[in-house]
């Protein structure tokens, strides 16, 4: 089956961890972005590790203390240049290019969230002036409300295909189901 606009792409963990990749970049103190991206499937750390390396230490940003943890020592060389270049280049170049350096599309399951991830990677470069986003929430909506996840790219085009009424209306199959009409 092929699922047409049915999932926001703001509900793709793909998109998730891009979007916290934004965040931290785009805003080195944002706590909950940086926390974020070390849990993400790229990163890896858990939830005994991040408690072991960041409770107790509010005072101080989480870049800060991760340039102190011999582990994340990797995770650092990495993220180092994308900080000290921040605003140099374009926002979306920055992002792509730090999430393929910590090896991001190796952590997909399958080709549908490459498309994903390039569909949040367009409209961050839409949404970008001079290197930067001047409203964040902005990008947020968009991927709560505006954009949807692409269907299965590995569906064949004999699937069938699980749309909304509206999106379905005028399009002229030649049998549609209903289901919960009671």
């Amino acid at each position: 089956f092929r699922a047409v606009e049915i999932e926001q792409l703001g509900e793709r963990q793909v998109v998730q961890d891009l979007y916290a990749l934004t965040r931290a970049l785009s805003h080195p103190a944002d706590r909950i972005a940086w926390l974020a991206l070390l849990r993400a499937p790229c990163c890896g750390l858990g939830l005994h590790e991040l408690a072991q390396f960041f409770e107790g230490r509010g005072e101080r940003t989480v870049w800060e203390v991760m340039q102190e943890v011999p582990s994340l020592k990797k995770i650092c060389e990495v993220l180092r240049p994308a900080l000290e270049q921040r605003l140099r280049g374009t926002l979306r170049d920055c992002v792509e290019g730090t999430w393929l350096a910590l090896g991001g599309p190796a952590c997909v399951a399958d080709a549908t969230d490459l498309e994903d991830a390039e569909a949040f990677l367009d409209e961050l470069e839409r949404l970008e002036e001079a290197g930067a986003l001047e409203d964040m929430a902005e990008l947020e909506e968009r991927l709560a409300k505006k954009l949807y996840a692409l269907p299965d790219v590995n569906a064949g085009v004999d699937a069938v295909e699980i749309m909304t009424i509206h999106k379905a209306k005028g399009l002229e199959f030649d049998t549609v189901v209903v289901p919960g009409l009671d």
